[in-house]
């Protein structure tokens, strides 16, 4: 009874699900021939016939008398003449059961008729689509032809059982996807095979093909467990029917190590990111949707990704956490994909940590910085417009755009030199700059430098920050000019407060005594805030760089001077050196300030400050240019000059540091006050000269 039982299980299922596949049928004439048993020859016809089959199911033939059909030829190249005037037309039929599909002829390139279906002419190697069991083809003329006729040199028929499905269905498998190891263990992945009812299936999961006898067999879903990249293919049968081959597979995600890993993998590439807790991985900024992450391999923009807790400066990060590189217009992204999760990410409480800080970076290294915080400094400007200005360092240009809206900043101006800190990122692929303002570090500083010029402002700016590229040495004074105010100076600063005129001394000439006058420029000290574009004497208390000052007003317009008059009873007439000449009058001594490098006369009526004790006329100095914030003395022509300071020290005298005595010039001569002499040194009384810039001793 229950062998009953299971035979009677077998046919319902081989009923219900069925297995006949199409059947396609194939012969040439040569292998009809041959089956058939005709004796065919070049020249002449077959017997005449009514009919043969393709096979048990499918017979085909012909209609007409006398000559039923014929075959023409000798093998293997044997053709099927069908003739207008004589067979008529072809019969295809199939066993009842049996459903025709299709039907394929092959002629012989040379023949005068054509074969018809239904009107429309039959092409040779074209399948024609059918239905039912019977199709009809008919033979007409081709061109001029009268009695056309058709050569076919093979046939082909695919059919049917009617009734009754084509294939066994395929199997079902989990969709593709791609999997990564949780923290540090092993990957694991869990795939599901499922049969359709009533079907068997094989599977495999080493490359191999599965058939009716390899693979693992399953008559129920199944579920395995896969490590690694994984191809699992799978058939399903029915009897000796089976479907066709499915496969499938499900990749092992790769994991990179640190950002500059991940920002080498190709755009669109999703990953796993690694941050040890050794790669310090630090949050430097976020603003809206983008967070912008640095470790000690690179940086990287990680783009709308929620975290728990959310991102904010100074994090340290650690963990892993899944997302696809994106090279969005130049900027490396971190971005979301749908197996994004920051459950394995650890992010510390940022007041535990030492503050993270921008990169001091050349301009040339840019490239290498992408998504970083850095800082570029000494940039020029060279225009402003709206919320962007453009700016160049050497060959590099930089677009700065205020992408974020920081604080502490507002668009420089043309022709200013900046430091700029902020995001490095890129538009459509050029350069870029966002600037930020973090921890103290200001989105802008304005460079006032010593070696540039300085272009100031059109109009005041208030409330910025101020950097003076300038150094100054602590045991020489020197002339300090700034365009801001500056407070809380850290050293001795004195102002030009008055001058004097007086006789230091007297000459002989042809019996006649002259007397000699100099200006002495008086200074004091000075405790209150040094005023824009005003000159000072300044002597730091230690070496200075430059400073950097936060707050301040740069101040539109130029350096200014500081100018004393003399009482008209002071004017005294200068040094009447010959009788013959005009007077000399000793007029304003100026002290007189600059901004940006400039080049000064050369003559005895501009005196620049050599060192903390030495003063001389640009007329002996081959360098007659000071930089910018110094500044310089005017004097009347060829009157002297002493600089009196608060603590009894003088700065004075004439010294020629550069000056060439091989040289062929004009003799020279000047007295200890730095007055030029115009009288030949024969002619002068005994006494101290510099001659051509070498200290002589008359006797």
């Amino acid at each position: 009874m229950k062998k009953l039982l299971i035979l009677f299980l077998a046919a319902t299922l081989a009923t219900s699900v069925g297995w006949a596949a199409d059947v396609t049928i194939s012969k040439t004439m040569n292998e009809i021939v041959s089956a058939n048993g005709y004796a065919v020859s070049a020249g002449s016809d077959v017997t005449c016939y009514t009919s043969f089959e393709l096979d048990d199911n499918i017979t085909i033939s012909t209609t007409g008398t006398p000559n039923c059909g014929s075959f023409w030829g000798t093998s293997p190249n044997i053709d099927w003449r069908l003739y207008q005037a004589k067979s008529g037309n072809a019969i295809i039929t199939s066993k009842d059961g049996y459903t025709l599909k299709s039907v394929t002829f092959t002629f012989n390139v040379s023949y005068s008729g054509c074969l018809l279906n239904g009107g429309s002419r039959v092409n040779s190697g074209t399948a024609i689509s059918l239905s039912g069991n019977s199709v009809e083809f008919s033979v007409g003329n081709s061109g001029t032809a009268t009695n056309g006729q058709v050569k076919v040199t093979a046939i082909s028929v695919t059919y049917s059982e009617a009734g009754t499905p084509a294939t066994v269905q395929e199997p079902t498998l989990t969709d593709e996807f791609t999997f990564w190891p949780v923290m540090n263990e092993d990957a694991s992945a869990q795939v599901t095979i499922t049969p359709a009812s009533g079907n068997t299936v094989r599977y495999t999961i080493n490359g191999s093909t599965p058939s009716l006898t390899n693979g693992t067999e399953i008559t129920s879903a199944k579920t395995i467990n896969i490590s690694g990249t994984t191809t699992v293919k799978a058939i399903s049968y029915v009897g000796n029917q089976t479907s066709s081959v499915v496969s499938k597979t499900y990749t092992l995600g790769q994991t990179v190590t640190g950002i500059n890993a991940f920002k080498n993998l190709t755009s669109g590439t999703t990953a796993r990111l690694y941050l040890p807790d050794a790669n310090n991985a630090r949050t430097l900024f976020v603003k809206g949707n983008d967070a912008f992450v640095r470790d000690n391999t690179g940086a990287i923009c990680i783009y709308n990704v929620t975290t728990n807790p959310p991102l904010e400066y100074n994090q340290h990060i650690a963990g892993w956490i899944i997302g696809t590189y994106t090279d969005y217009n130049g900027l490396p992204e971190f971005t979301a994909s749908s197996a994004t999760n920051s459950c394995y990410l650890v992010i510390a409480d940022p007041v535990t940590e030492h503050d993270a800080e921008p990169v001091e970076i050349d301009a040339d290294n840019y490239d290498d910085h992408y998504a970083d915080w850095v800082t570029i400094s000494d940039l020029k400007v060279t225009a402003a417009s709206g919320s962007t200005a453009t700016a160049t360092a050497g060959s590099c240009s930089f677009s700065i755009y205020n992408k974020y809206n920081t604080d502490n900043y507002q668009l420089p101006y043309e022709g200013a030199i900046v430091d700029i800190t902020g995001i490095a990122a890129s538009s459509n692929n050029a350069q870029q700059l966002r600037p930020i303002y973090q921890n103290e570090n200001w989105p802008i500083t304005y460079v006032v430098d010593a070696q540039e010029g300085f272009v100031a402002p059109p109009t005041d700016i208030a409330n910025v920050q101020v950097r003076l590229k300038r150094n100054l040495i602590p045991q020489d004074w020197s002339v300090l000019t700034v365009p801001f105010e500056l407070e809380d100076f850290e050293g001795d600063v004195l102002q030009y407060s008055s001058v004097t005129l007086g006789e230091v001394g007297s000459y002989e000439m042809s019996g006649q005594t002259y007397p000699i006058y100099s200006g002495v420029m008086q200074f004091e000290d000075y405790y209150g805030t040094l005023q824009p574009g005003t000159p000072y004497l300044v002597r730091p208390y230690a070496l200075q760089h430059g400073m950097t000052l936060n707050d301040v007003t740069l101040k539109a317009g130029t350096a200014g001077s500081v100018t004393k008059t003399l009482a008209a009873q002071q004017n005294a007439p200068g040094i009447n050196l010959m009788a013959n000449e005009q007077p000399v009058y000793a007029g304003d001594y100026s002290l007189v300030g600059t901004y940006s490098p400039t080049t000064l006369p050369q003559n005895e009526s501009t005196v620049v400050i050599l060192d903390s004790s030495t003063l001389s006329w640009t007329s002996l100095v081959d360098d007659t240019s000071v930089g910018g914030t110094e500044g310089y003395i005017t004097v009347p022509n060829g009157a002297g000059v002493k600089l009196a300071l608060p603590s009894s020290e003088v700065i004075t005298g004439v010294v020629d540091i550069r000056f060439d005595n091989n040289a062929q010039k004009e003799t020279v001569i000047y007295n200890l006050l730095g007055m030029r002499l115009t009288r030949p040194l024969c002619e002068l009384p005994p006494g101290v000269y510099i001659v051509n810039g070498k200290k002589i001793v008359k006797r």
